[in-house]
């Protein structure tokens, strides 16, 4: 008894693609396991010339603030969905920015980008753009020879239009101070476990850029939420 012709045509179809899936998967383990014999790689500077002259620059007429240099744009955000982690981790993973200069407590103020000299795609321009606004980061791009004077990028900093407010009168302490603090310290811990949850069902490890950054949680954090940890002629700058 002999099998209709499409069969055998279906069959062998059917043990090509078994071996090809495979060879594929046998090739991708040998890749991941096989590490080179020898490293030939060499050091090399993290700043080039104008980089490392926009710093000295910056690290000299900010000295109230930190400046930190080629820091990947995903190190400054991270999305409010943990389900979306890896959309945005693929738009925003190969982007990062030139300079950025942050509070004592290491929020973010404002970001300065240099511009290469071959320019920089417009695609690449929105995206930052949108990314720093959405995370109310101000922003300044542009080349190294036109860099405002250090009184302007002073003014960056400021609030905009602002005038200075007085300190709020200081409020009367609860009555039970204790049990206040016990509850806040309940709901901290509940909510932060919750978002733990939530992120590891996202796939990506808790060390991850976009992993919630446990720095944030609780009233006594050096790391305490921008409102609360910044003065009040730097909390306008993020307005």
């Amino acid at each position: 008894m002999t099998l209709p012709l499409w069969l055998y045509a279906l069959l062998a179809g059917m043990a090509l693609v078994c071996a090809f899936a495979v060879g594929r998967y046998s090739l991708a383990r040998r890749q991941r396991r096989s590490l080179p014999r020898q490293w030939l790689l060499m050091a090399r500077p993290v700043l080039n010339s104008d980089e490392r002259r926009t710093m000295r620059m910056l690290r000299e007429g900010l000295p109230q603030y930190i400046v930190l240099a080629k820091l990947p744009l995903v190190r400054l955000c991270q999305p409010r969905d943990p389900r979306r982690v890896r959309y945005w981790f693929d738009l925003l993973g190969s982007l990062h920015v030139s300079f950025a200069v942050c509070s004592p407590n290491g929020r973010v103020i404002a970001v300065i980008d240099l511009e290469p000299e071959r320019g920089v795609s417009r695609r690449a321009s929105k995206i930052k753009q949108s990314v720093l606004d959405a995370c109310r980061i101000r922003y300044l791009s542009c080349k190294a020879e036109n860099l405002p004077p250090m009184s302007e990028l002073q003014l960056l900093l400021r609030p905009q239009g602002a005038a200075p407010r007085q300190a709020p009168l200081a409020a009367a302490p609860p009555k039970n101070f204790q049990q206040a603090r016990s509850t806040l310290s309940d709901t901290v811990r509940t909510r932060r476990a919750e978002r733990s949850a939530r992120w590891a069902d996202s796939g990506f490890p808790q060390d991850s850029f976009f992993a919630p950054d446990s720095r944030l949680d609780g009233p006594s954090s050096e790391f305490a939420p921008l409102a609360a940890a910044v003065p009040d002629s730097l909390s306008g700058s993020l307005r």
